[in-house]
């Protein structure tokens, strides 16, 4: 294994499939580049917590056998179908479905379809003719609908407007604790469990009219003999359908999602066979190109082929299927602590399935919270019973989207609870969290080369009196080390890696208590855009900001390595930049298209960016600027840090920093000396403009430091356009000026100048300006 690139942020990837909008986003990418470099082709990958099918499908498509395992059936459901993708005969199955025979009152028997639509007849609110209803809005309080939209065949299209009496009759004619409402609960708590109470107040979630609907369907398709893709494709459709169903959305207003197990004051009774109609049309959105699934177990392990299994158990049965040192790579995005999502995903798997696997989830049914604390646990309990797993040189990566900062806890915590040594890690608001570790229960058993050992004697020490100053400590440490404002998501991580790396383990509350406390006793300075900083930091004793850091990574990697692909420049910034000093991808990025061309997927350094080229340019700029200066009357000198300076009268007029870079830590430093009336300019290439304003965007140091001292930015291209066009003094200090209508929230940097020997763009043409907010 060669060197390792801890953290890999992938791009964002949204949330596809059933369920999308309880589901959390997964990175698209960072699962297959730990896969490269951590795992060989044919070794056993461990996707611990499958919650749907993004490092499966990465894991399978690198040549790796992969095991998707969740105690959640729902969970397991939905991967699968995004990994196989819409069954052909689907359409097959559900006019099968539509078809199968409802016996009605008077002993006839029509298509299932037309029964479920015939509950939902309503007239049209505009015409009065015949139609059906897409939804009816609800009072909670009154127990009746207000308001409908209708499918009108008369008017062509859906009509919206009052109720009407047939309507308030048609919603008394069911009986609510008719069989519908028994059947549903009987599945999910038998009269005998003790979860029986908490169910009901689940079931009763439904109308009675969606609640019959839901029960004829679930009936119907288990009468149905069908090929395991396409059922499972239709029981996708029925547990989007079984969501939206619910009268948990309020009417008149957009929610993404329920936060609470209670119908809101005016929520939506939707129309069951129109939303499973829809969530069929949908299927075939669910899944990308199919991804070979193994027939079970067994074959999975029998052989070296790429191929994917679903394993519906939990951490601790999973350890039971699988021999001990057999898996290369355990991932793990942790399920989150979401009690409106767990308690509807196990009354959705006892409708669904009756199987120990979705009885296993009903005590779920009776916690009406999910506190990180019980996560912290049962996260520290799955962990622990897959260490033994591991091969000798195996990791466990643990990866999430989100920047929550109790997630980073609860996942360092547990993991260092459970034996897990921290290896490298990175955080990122804009692509979460990356934690990489290494089973190592015993003493030294499975620590690399090199590293500590710390016993383990299971103690908190994370007490008041102790993790308080080590939390300050932690957080001016890495404030130091970045030597720029940092979001708290990063100083957070930061804490939280270096408690998990000192093994200072306990429970959640604990160790939060003792966060806050550390976090209060410093004097952080809360900065424009979620930053903190420590005023009583010294800038100019510290390294260059992270930014500028960043910059100088890519530029040399660009410019001493050959080509590179674009994961391969990431890796490779990431291995020098990680931990503390993880950069945002977006200025990672933005550094590569300032200093390199992309063709095919391949970064090259730009032509003009040549360390000769550009040097024989930075010299030929400061003899120009020396021989303006001559021209309008100055005196030019050099040194006291600066590559020109225009004197006169024994004072410094206009100071001149010559750079290839947009390299500013000098100014925030305070480094350069800058006279009373002298005015600093910063000579630049124009293809560092957008790098320029975006240091200045996510530094508030720095855009004051800026317009305190009046700093100017000047392009290249303009500079060379002035000397050409023989300004004399007045125009030149109009053409360098600040705006100060501006104000010290931002500074005015003249983007009129077209950038180095490449076509002219909007933002160079000399009318423009761009203000650096």
């Amino acid at each position: 294994m060669g060197e390792v690139a801890w953290f890999i942020p992938g791009r964002p990837g949204g949330v596809g499939g059933p369920l999308a909008r309880y589901r959390s986003p997964t990175p698209v990418g960072a699962a297959a580049g730990y896969i490269r470099q951590l795992a060989s082709p044919g070794a056993l990958v461990l996707d611990l917590f499958c919650q749907g099918p993004t490092f499966l499908r990465e894991a399978v498509r690198a040549g790796c056998r992969a095991i998707g395992a969740n105690a959640n059936p729902v969970s397991l459901l939905i991967a699968g179908l995004g990994l196989e993708g819409a069954p052909a005969n689907l359409d097959a199955a559900f006019t099968r479905l539509a078809d199968a025979p409802k016996r009605t009152s008077n002993r006839r028997s029509i298509p299932l379809h037309r029964h479920i639509l015939s509950l939902y007849r309503s007239r049209c609110p505009v015409c009065g003719a015949e139609g059906t209803a897409e939804w009816f809005a609800w009072d909670r309080e009154t127990r009746y609908p207000y308001a409908k939209s209708v499918r009108c065949l008369r008017c062509g299209r859906a009509r919206e407007g009052p109720t009407d009496e047939s309507d308030m009759m048609a919603a008394r004619r069911l009986d609510r604790r008719g069989f519908a409402y028994y059947f549903a609960l009987d599945r999910v708590a038998p009269p005998q469990s003790a979860h029986r109470a908490r169910a009901g107040e689940l079931v009763d979630l439904y109308t009675p009219r969606n609640l019959s609907a839901l029960v004829d369907i679930l009936i119907r398709l288990e009468g149905l003999e069908l090929e395991r893709p396409a059922r499972a494709a239709l029981q996708g459709a029925l547990l989007e359908t079984m969501d939206r169903a619910s009268s948990l959305d309020p009417h008149g207003e957009e929610r993404p999602r329920p936060r609470l197990l209670r119908p809101p004051t005016r929520f939506l009774e939707r129309n069951v066979w129109y939303l499973l109609e829809e969530a069929v049309a949908r299927a075939s959105e669910w899944a990308s190109e199919p991804v070979q699934r193994a027939p079970g177990l067994k074959e999975l392990l029998s052989g070296p082929n790429p191929a994917y299994t679903l394993l519906p158990l939990p951490a601790r049965e999973v350890s039971r299927r699988l021999a001990p040192g057999t898996v290369s790579l355990i991932l793990a995005d942790p399920p989150r602590p979401d009690g409106v999502f767990w308690a509807l995903c196990a009354l959705w798997a006892g409708w669904l399935w009756e199987s120990p696997t979705s009885q296993a989830l009903r005590p779920l049914l009776g916690r009406r919270r999910l506190e990180w604390d019980w996560h912290q646990e049962a996260l520290q309990a799955a962990l622990s019973a897959v260490g033994p797993l591991l091969t000798p040189d195996g990791h466990l990566v643990i990866l999430f989207a989100e920047p929550d900062e109790n997630l980073v806890a609860s996942a360092c915590q547990a993991a260092s609870a459970a034996g897990y040594d921290l290896v490298g890690w990175g955080a990122s608001t804009e692509v979460g969290c990356r934690l990489v570790w290494r089973w190592a229960p015993r003493g030294d058993l499975g620590r690399l080369p090199g590293e500590g050992v710390i016993s383990r004697t299971g103690a908190s020490p994370a007490s008041p009196s102790v993790a308080p100053d080590g939390v300050a400590r932690t957080v001016r440490e890495t404030l130091k080390a970045r030597a720029e404002p940092t979001p708290r998501l990063l100083l957070t991580a930061a804490v939280h890696t270096d408690l998990a790396q000192r093994q200072w383990n306990g429970p959640f509350g604990e160790v939060a208590q003792a966060v806050r406390q550390g976090w209060e006793s410093l004097e952080l300075e809360s900065l424009e855009a979620g930053l903190f900083w420590l005023s009583d930091l010294d800038a100019s004793h510290l390294d260059p900001p992270l930014a500028d850091r960043t910059e100088e990574t890519v530029r040399s990697l660009l410019t001493e390595g050959s080509p590179w692909a674009t994961d391969d420049l990431l890796l490779a910034v990431y291995r020098a930049l990680d931990g503390p000093l993880t950069p945002e991808p977006s200025l990672v990025l933005l550094c590569m298209r300032s200093y390199g061309v992309e063709d095919g997927g391949v970064w090259r350094l730009r032509e003009e960016d040549n360390p000769t080229r550009r040097a024989e340019e930075l010299d030929a700029l400061r003899q120009d600027l020396e021989a303006l200066g001559r021209r309008l009357r100055y005196r030019p000198a050099r040194g006291r840090g600066w590559d020109l300076r225009w004197r006169e009268r024994g004072r410094d007029v206009y100071l001149f920093r010559i750079s290839a870079t947009a390299a500013l830590g000098d100014i925030v430093s305070g480094r350069l000396p800058i006279p009373r009336g002298g005015r600093p300019c910063q000579v630049l290439p124009g293809g560092r403009a957008e790098l320029l304003a975006e240091k200045l965007r996510r530094d508030p140091r720095l855009v004051r430091a800026v317009w305190g001292a009046g700093w100017q930015f000047v392009k290249f291209r303009h500079l060379r356009r002035l000397i050409a066009e023989g300004v004399d003094r007045r125009t030149f200090a109009v053409m360098l000026a600040l705006d100060p209508a501006t104000g010290p929230r931002g500074v005015q940097i003249p983007l009129i100048m077209a950038t180095d020997d490449r076509q002219e763009t909007a933002d160079d043409r000399p009318q423009t300006t761009g203000e650096i907010q």
